[in-house]
């Protein structure tokens, strides 16, 4: 009898392994993982919609730009339209770039902040959703002059 009682309970969690056959519920495929990554050839640059007055404002790059620095990001005036950043990096409005931590590019217009160098900078609305970031976040850019 507990031979009976035994095999009972064997036989069926032995049909829910995933061992040969594939089980009680085989014959499922498991979805392929696909991760999308950047081209070898460095950030992707984000695409700008040329019907919006944000993106034509949007400088255009002159080269290949002079590295000013790293800085923490918070968000700006939402009620400014636009894409800029206010960072205490440049002393004079021009244009420039930032490139996020996940590898999105964004030409932007670089306005001082008047702050100390180690101040924190802020991004238009714009330029976090441009990049991706959410608004609460504080990323790490890397800010790149075009002038």
């Amino acid at each position: 009898m507990t031979r009976l009682i035994a095999l009972a309970l064997i036989l069926p969690l032995a049909a829910c392994s995933g061992g040969v056959g594939g089980g009680l519920f085989g014959g499922r495929d498991e979805p392929e993982l696909v991760i999308d990554t950047p081209p070898a050839g460095g950030p992707v640059a984000v695409a700008a919609d040329p019907s919006d007055p944000a993106a034509a404002a949007a400088p255009t790059p002159a080269g290949d730009g002079l590295f000013i620095g790293f800085t923490v990001a918070s968000l700006g005036d939402a009620t400014v339209p636009g894409l800029w950043l206010e960072t205490p990096l440049v002393t004079e409005e021009g244009p420039g770039r930032v490139v996020a931590e996940n590898g999105m590019q964004l030409f932007l217009t670089l306005r001082p902040s008047g702050g100390a160098r180690s101040a924190g900078s802020r991004l238009s609305l714009g330029g976090f959703q441009a990049l991706g970031l959410d608004i609460t976040s504080l990323p790490t850019l890397t800010v790149i002059s075009d002038a």
